[in-house]
């Protein structure tokens, strides 16, 4: 009897087998593997039923209580169930005295197996060899006591031969079964775990931009993981196996291996920034090395990795370069995409009058003035809009409320996407430069004793007088002015007082006229006037250019005192008409010249007009 329970009970460590391999084929399939699995206990339950210790005809014994019981414990309910209902049904169809009795020790033996893996996971058992024990011990004692509703002719019999090779042999077979298949467990779990580990730790090294090397204690690549094969120095395939002294050159490999060497010693992570020419070119590297905690092939190693900063050098080098630049003589000032005012060089505030901390933050709209209106704003920040940049003059306004002229260039900085982020300008002050060209229009346009257009001014201005009429429908007047009597001071007082009397002359002359005309001298005693914007009526306009002629005599007419020289003078004045019909310009100042003689003929100190 016992021979045949222990020959029962070697069907367990084919069980552990099957139950192995079964978990191995199936892979993360759980349900698959899980029926599966029920199916192989079900099987081995009906395998042991056809090779039983028979102790009376329909009354046998086998390991199915120890198969069920390990089910339940590690297949779960699903498992459980299945190869409960398998062994149960045939042992039904085998039938005899012991039928139901077996069915009742298979279905103690699935639920004790269910509460044995409760009790597992709530911690109230371990999973030791005494515990399971303990379980093998319980369940076949209760299985026994099922044993006891057999008809009485078999229960002696049963007392005196099966009791102890029962309890002796499948409990601790069953304590044994649950170690074999807790430690598949483990193995399996152990397995998953690595693999997922293994397949996280691939993931992570190719996902990274860092580049990986693995090197022993003489410098050899043990392994190489890069995101890009152009940021090694040789292709990978060419470097595992080697030395870095059979692949870099003398110096790097010196280097490095004295850098290797240095992380071994130190026991803790070793940093080192490096220049190397790689396959795409010069790149630098920020680099880290850690010792490794086991040995390889019984060598010391270490895992190396690398960084690409050579993007992150290059901005900061450009960094150091716009900041050297940024304070510059040059003013600058460094708006964001709404135009707050973010950052001002000191050149910028010199020129501007204002400090760092009343600019920042504030609009850029503070410095605009009154020179310019809406319209040029608008055209310069379309211009920005279209083509990225401004260049310009432009009149800004100073803290204290006065303009200062600069020639500006604004330029706007795009991120990778397109849009601007940022906007640069850069000012000088040409102040000096619209002071010389003023300066040069002065010399240029103006006569330099009386600060009056000079003759070229005059043929602009007389022209566009002309255009003006003939767009307008209106009359015009041009008079020709000439000091009587000038060269008399000039040989009497000398030329200082004719200048004194040219000077007052040109100021009497320009409080006569409107503003809208124009008081030139063009030579010597000579003045000019032109008058605009006279009345439509040709009558009423010479009749107004003759009121403002009369007005120039008399105001030329009156005492002069030329720094305590008093000085009585007068003026002969010739007047030619002008009006919508195309007028040759030199013929017009013929004609005022010719009406200006004929004045002076008439006795000077009187006005003579063209054609009358």
């Amino acid at each position: 009897m016992t021979l045949d329970l222990i020959y029962s009970t070697a069907l367990l460590l084919a069980l552990s087998a099957l139950y192995e391999f079964n978990l191995r084929v199936w892979g993360d399939r759980l349900g698959a593997a899980r029926v599966c699995a029920g199916l192989i206990f079900g099987a081995i339950c009906i395998f042991g039923m056809l090779h039983p210790a028979n102790l009376a005809p329909g009354v046998i014994f086998d390991a199915r209580s120890a198969i069920l019981g390990v089910a339940g414990i590690f297949g779960g309910p699903l498992v459980a169930i299945i190869a409960g209902l398998m062994a149960a049904a045939y042992r039904l169809w085998l039938g005899g005295a012991g039928a139901m009795v077996g069915v009742a020790v298979i279905t103690t033996s699935v639920l004790f197996g269910l509460a044995m893996r409760h009790a597992l996971r709530r911690g109230w058992a371990h999973p030791k060899l005494l515990d399971f024990l303990m379980f093998g011990v319980l369940l076949h004692i209760i299985c026994l006591g099922w044993f006891l509703l057999l008809p009485t002719q078999h229960l002696q019999k049963l007392l005196e031969t099966l009791a102890l090779p029962y309890l002796f042999v499948l409990a601790p077979s069953t304590a044994l079964l649950a170690l074999l298949l807790h430690d598949l467990q483990e193995q399996r779990q152990s397995k998953q775990a690595l693999a997922r580990s293994e397949a996280l730790r691939r993931a992570i090294t190719r996902a990274s931009p860092d580049l990986l090397f693995v090197l022993d204690e003489d410098g050899r690549y043990l392994e190489i993981i890069s995101p890009e094969e152009r940021l090694l120095y040789a292709p990978i395939s060419e470097t595992i196996g080697r030395r870095m002294d059979e692949v870099l050159p003398a110096s790097e490999a010196q280097r490095f291996h004295d850098f290797l060497h240095q992380t071994l010693r130190a026991g803790t992570p070793q940093k080192i920034e490096y220049e190397l020419d790689t396959q795409g070119g010069r790149h630098v590297f920020e680099g880290r090395a850690q010792t490794l905690d086991v040995r390889v092939e019984g060598k010391r190693a270490a895992v190396f990795v690398a960084r690409d900063i050579t993007e992150r050098v290059k901005a900061e080098q450009d960094r150091r370069v716009a900041a050297v630049a940024f304070e510059s003589r040059q003013a600058m000032v460094v708006s964001d995409a709404n135009s707050v005012i973010l950052q001002a060089n000191q050149a910028f505030l010199d020129l501007l009058g204002y400090s760092r901390e009343e600019l920042i933050g504030r609009k850029t709209t503070i410095l605009r003035s009154s020179r310019h209106d809406a319209a040029f704003y608008e055209a310069m920040w379309d211009s920005i809009r279209r083509t990225g940049k401004w260049e310009g003059e432009m009149w800004d306004q100073r803290k204290r409320g006065d303009l200062v002229p600069v020639w500006t260039t604004i330029t706007a900085v795009r991120n990778e996407h397109g849009s601007v982020t940022h906007y640069v300008s850069a000012m000088s002050d040409i102040s000096e430069r619209k002071l010389q060209e003023e300066e040069m229009r002065a010399i240029a346009f103006y006569d330099p004793l009386t600060a009056l257009p000079n003759r070229r001014l005059l043929l602009e201005r007389l022209q566009r007088a002309l255009t003006l009429t003939r767009r307008n429908n209106q009359h015009g007047a041009l008079l020709f002015i000439d000091v009587d009597n000038f060269k008399k001071i000039n040989d009497e007082h000398g030329h200082h007082a004719g200048d004194l009397l040219l000077q007052e002359i040109a100021g009497r002359l320009s409080r006569v006229v409107r503003e809208s005309d124009t008081v030139a001298r063009i030579g010597g005693d000579e003045f000019v006037v032109v008058l605009e914007r006279l009345n439509e009526d040709v009558a009423l306009a010479r009749t107004e250019a003759r009121q403002i002629a009369a007005k120039a005599l008399l105001a030329m007419a009156k005492p002069y005192d030329l720094q305590g020289l008093a000085y009585q003078s007068s003026g002969s004045i010739g007047i030619a008409m002008f009006n919508a019909t195309e007028v040759d310009l030199d013929v017009l100042m013929r004609q005022a010249d010719e009406a200006m003689y004929q004045a002076k003929h008439a006795g000077k100190n009187t006005v003579h007009m063209h054609g009358n």
